[in-house]
């Protein structure tokens, strides 16, 4: 009995093992690490909104990590290896719109049109923008500029905006907290610099630039350290009628009363040959002889279905003289967002979003004991790998359909033999079923091309996509088949048109599940 059933046991005990190597295969792809020596993505919490999270550091190497949750504002401490060590709940109402910062111990708020006192809900003042820090809050109203008392809250006035247009950037550093205004006229943008001291500011210089008048600013991003700064211009130009939009990424350096000089730059996707595309929510800051950027950008990633792009962190390097080297931080399948960085931890925390309101708040590191968690096993990472594999698996099953391009010949031969020798197929001639075999394999080398696509043999790993493997493959698999065939012939009185259909389907069906999950 398990002999006669071999013959169909074996086909599918192969096609078996072949989904479980594709899925140990997806299984790495999902695990791959951002960046070697990095950790995978660890869940830190769910927030319902795509909001960047506020870091402070405390003594002690502990790190508070502040977001917003359906009930509120959540803050929670870490120590050095990222383990909770205490959490506490603000109950605010949240929304899409809602921001918040922290003054001094004050927690304040914002739904985009007013703030309020965390704890009490009391409303401070309506607004035209909020620009939260780390330890203090601003906002502007009526074309001026406020900052909130850490301590009374009061509000307190440090600029005028003459120009209702004006655009605002902050940006923070350890020693100090930047403002930079920027107006647009005929003759270009005006950027202004300043510095906050105490309740006031101090302008630190002035700067003009245009850009050319096919593109726009898409962002404006700037980074302050001694007396120069630092600017890296996104802008974006409609190539065609039909409204394709192309980013481009211009940076310059400069000392204050000097205007920049940009020179336009690249992101290299350090997982592909292409760059990345669509590079926002930028953190920059300047360090003694380079520039360096966070922010989230559009780049190859093995752990989506089909490896299809996808939004992740990276960190980017950028010398003076605007050479740029990047690393990628996340490497997940949801779209990442929001990313701010850490740098007593060596750590990246951003958003992943999710959907019904259900994003993440994830972390990695380079510490090896975030390492060390990352590579755990847990249920999404399985989750992933199978629904990665299933997916390949049922798109692959369109190489059948492919696939007839090679077994209608032989099938037109068996048509041909049946009416004009039908004695031959009576008599189940051997020599039908080596011609029908000769035929068949004849036409999957002549039509190998449009199922071992350049798209498929680049997909699939080496030992599928070596020089030569179609047609290797394409023989392996039909002496297999006709190994197996002759077994079954021995135990079963077949006729030769079945013994042809069986060598044709499991031969299909071989390539099916090899080579079928890599052809879309």
């Amino acid at each position: 009995m398990l002999k006669k059933s071999l013959v169909w046991a074996a086909p599918v005990i192969i096609s078996i093992a072949a989904l479980l190597l594709l899925f140990a295969e997806n299984y790495s792809d999902v695990t791959e690490p951002p960046t070697e020596g990095w950790s995978r993505g660890i869940e830190l919490g769910l927030t319902p909104t795509v909001t960047k999270p506020q870091l402070k550091s405390l003594k002690e190497g502990q790190l508070d990590v502040s977001y917003l949750t359906e009930k509120g504002v959540k803050k929670d401490t870490f120590n050095q290896d990222f383990e909770l060590v205490s959490e506490e709940t603000i109950s605010i109402p949240v929304d899409k719109f809602t921001e918040f910062s922290w003054s001094g111990q004050n927690l304040i708020y914002s739904d985009y049109q007013s703030i309020f006192i965390g704890e009490s809900g009391e409303k401070l003042s309506d607004i035209s923008g909020f620009f939260p820090l780390k330890d203090q809050t601003l906002y502007s109203k009526d074309q001026e500029l406020f900052k909130l008392d850490t301590d009374t809250l009061d509000p307190v006035s440090i600029m005028d905006l003459k120009n209702k247009n004006t655009e605002i950037t902050v940006t923070e550093t350890e020693q100090a907290a930047y403002i930079m205004t920027r107006t647009i006229d005929t003759n270009g943008n005006h950027l202004k610099f300043y510095e906050i001291d105490g309740k006031e500011v101090i302008e630190l210089g002035k700067a003009d630039f245009r850009v050319q008048g096919t593109e726009e600013i898409n962002d404006l991003q700037f980074s302050v350290k001694d007396e120069s700064y630092s600017l890296l211009v996104s802008t974006l130009q409609k190539q065609s009628a039909g409204g394709e939009l192309t980013n481009f990424y211009y940076f310059a350096h400069s000392s204050f009363g000097e205007d920049p000089q940009l020179q336009k730059i690249n992101f290299p996707d350090p997982h592909s040959r292409l760059e990345l595309k669509e590079v926002s929510d930028i953190e920059m800051t300047m360090e003694e002889n380079s520039v360096t950027l966070l922010f989230k950008g559009f780049g190859a990633t093995k752990t989506t279905y089909a490896d299809s792009p996808e939004f992740n962190i990276y960190k980017a390097t950028l010398s003076l003289q605007g050479n740029t080297e990047v690393i990628r931080l996340s490497n997940t399948p949801s779209p990442s967002a929001k990313p701010v960085w850490f740098e007593g931890a060596e750590a990246a925390i951003w958003v992943d979003q999710g959907s019904d309101n259900k994003n993440k708040l994830m972390l990695s590191s380079a510490n090896p004991s975030i390492i060390e968690q990352g590579d755990r096993m847990n249920q999404d990472v399985f989750i992933q790998s199978l629904g990665k594999t299933v997916g390949m698996f049922s798109t692959g099953m369109f190489s059948i359909v492919i696939a007839g391009l090679w077994f209608i010949w032989p099938l037109f031969f068996i048509v041909i033999i049946t009416f004009s020798n039908s004695r031959a197929m009576d008599h189940n001639r051997s020599w039908i079923f080596y011609t029908g075999t000769v035929i068949y394999l004849a036409a999957a080398i002549l039509f190998r091309d449009s199922m071992f696509t350049t798209r498929l043999m680049a997909r699939a790993p080496e030992y599928l996509s070596f020089q030569g493997s179609s047609i290797i493959y394409l023989f392996g698999f039909a002496l297999l088949t006709y190994l197996l065939l002759s077994y079954g012939v021995k135990e079963r009185d077949w006729s030769v048109f079945i013994r042809l259909t069986y060598f044709i389907g499991v031969h299909v069906i071989l390539v099916t599940v090899f080579f079928g999950p890599y052809l879309l």
